[in-house]
């Protein structure tokens, strides 16, 4: 049975501190409250095994792609994220170390390698997979690409346990503990790991050990990225054997299925030269070189002390050009658009706003990369630029997304200024989520509803409820404490005290 470590504890702080809880949902300001906290938090969390715990579902949403569908993303509770990232600390090294070795470039998608709160501090892998593609194209004549349908959400989750026991015998009872773990939060269905946080990686990466095991020993040679094979050959027909092989292995082993849609064999040269070194895919990379580095896990830019005006001014200028160039296209480029957002983002340069709102419905893919690059420029100068044009991105078709809607009032609810268009407040107030009005009751100091929704407390969800338990600071200081005091002490969840007590402390002097 596993108690969590002290190490662990604080390496999960490390993580979502300085990098994220899931890529797909705004950060909570839940985790100020538990890092507020921190010795309590650790003394409960480390006191009993995590079977002990009650083990809240996450928030689910269905995110827009490219192509017009969507895929189920997910956002674990607080205190979960926080569990799941510690077991996933727990056993990344045992894993890294039973995957084929990285300089084979087989297994290229994030190597795991602990540092600084990082799960992947070598990078993504991605170039390493491209260059594989290349060299292994010269040697053969053909080669199959393939994936796994809806991989995260088919992961049988007691395979996951025997992969992650087979990394290292000593894992046996944190295997099993992640399988209840995970199986809980998915509220008791035994398939499908959650998408968006990074420990999820981890996990998946633990489950293709033995499939890119079992592809080595059948004699092929290939390369993988997450779940995208090229298995290379040199005949038509050794490599619909090895599919239909691969086929019936994944699922008698995992119940996994590979994606009769994006699963063809064609002649490796010319695959190389249509796809990899078409005009614009080469254009494609000189764009991506022409930015500064990214870290491809936190896709933060590195830290460059710009020694010449220019080189900074000729980013901007790029990214611009970047947006017209993915604009070109009828689908997302969900690599160009994001580098060219966060190259603007970095520098607080306003050169892509107008772009994107006029576009906001064909951006919606990346809409979190949009809304934080608005709320990185805005100040009082950026909100008088900005405010004319936003009740336009109400009336866009992409706000039917639950997630680009939540994304949307996320960033508008956070700012006073907005809120003093009626429009804008009025699409507020009349949210599903009450996460994101209580977001603007705390910006306009909103104290009528706060003390509206206190006699409505006991009917909230979990998320709903602590907003509105963060939102009492706007109240004043008697008040405030006079509701807050007996939650520090009798609060039935123990999320709720650590919130409360929180906002007690932080709030006195408001």
């Amino acid at each position: 049975m596993t108690i969590l470590k002290d190490d662990a504890l604080e390496f999960a702080r490390e993580h979502i501190t300085k990098y994220y809880d899931t890529d797909f949902f705004p950060k909570p300001f839940e985790f100020e409250a538990l890092w507020h906290c921190w010795d309590d938090v650790k003394r409960d969390l480390t006191s009993r095994n995590i079977r002990g715990r009650h083990v809240c579902t996450p928030r689910i949403m269905a995110a827009l792609k490219p192509n017009n569908g969507y895929r189920v993303v997910h956002q674990t509770e607080p205190l979960e994220s926080l569990i799941y990232t510690a077991l996933a600390y727990e056993v990344a090294e045992a894993v890294e170390a039973a995957r084929l070795p990285a300089n084979q470039c087989i297994a290229c998608s994030y190597r795991l390698s602990l540092s600084d709160g990082s799960f992947f501090s070598g990078g993504s892998g991605y170039s390493d997979f491209v260059e594989k593609t290349e060299e292994l194209s010269i040697s053969h004549e053909f080669v199959l690409l393939t994936d796994i349908t809806d991989f995260y959400n088919q992961i049988y989750l007691h395979r996951l346990s025997n992969a992650i026991e087979s990394s290292s015998s000593s894992l046996k009872s944190i295997g099993d503990d992640i399988e209840w773990f995970i199986t809980a939060l998915n509220n008791r269905p035994s398939q499908g790991i959650p998408v968006g946080p990074a420990a999820s990686v981890v996990m998946s990466e633990a489950i293709m050990i033995d499939i890119d095991e079992f592809i080595r020993n059948k004699g092929f040679s290939h390369t993988r990225y997450v779940d995208d094979f090229r298995i290379f050959g040199n005949s038509e027909q050794e490599l619909s054997r090895i599919e239909r092989e691969l086929t019936i292995y994944l699922y008698e082993n995992h119940r996994l299925t590979l994606s009769g849609q994006k699963t063809f064999i064609v002649n490796a040269s010319n695959y190389v030269e249509s796809e990899l070194h078409n005009e614009f895919a080469l254009e494609r990379q000189k764009i991506f070189e022409s930015f500064e580095m990214f870290n491809p896990y936190t896709e933060e830019a590195v830290e460059v002390d710009f020694e010449v005006t220019d080189k900074k001014e000729l980013l901007i200028k790029r990214a611009s050009a970047t947006i017209d160039t993915v604009l070109a296209f009828k689908t997302l480029d969900l690599g160009l658009a994001r580098s060219a957002i966060r190259n603007a983002k970095r520098h607080k340069e306003d050169v892509l706003v107008d772009k994107l709102i006029a576009n906001y419905s064909f951006f919606s893919p990346v809409v979190n990369d949009v809304v934080l690059y608005f709320d990185a420029l805005t100040d009082s100068e950026f909100v008088k630029e900005i405010q004319p044009k936003l009740p336009l991105l109400l009336n866009e078709k992409a706000i039917e997304s639950e997630l680009v809607r939540f994304w949307t009032e996320w960033y508008l609810s956070g700012h006073s200024e907005f809120l003093k268009n009626s429009e804008i407040r009025q699409f507020i107030y009349d949210s599903p989520f009450i996460e994101n009005r209580a977001r603007a009751a705390i910006s306009e100091r909103n104290i009528s509803w706060v003390r509206e929704m206190k006699g409505r407390m006991s009917s909230l969800g979990n998320w709903e409820r602590r907003a509105v338990l963060n939102a009492t600071k706007i109240l004043s200081k008697d008040e405030r404490e006079h509701w807050l005091k007996p939650m520090i002490n009798s609060a039935p969840i123990q999320l709720d005290r650590w919130i409360a007590k929180w906002v007690y402390d932080t709030s006195k002097s408001c």
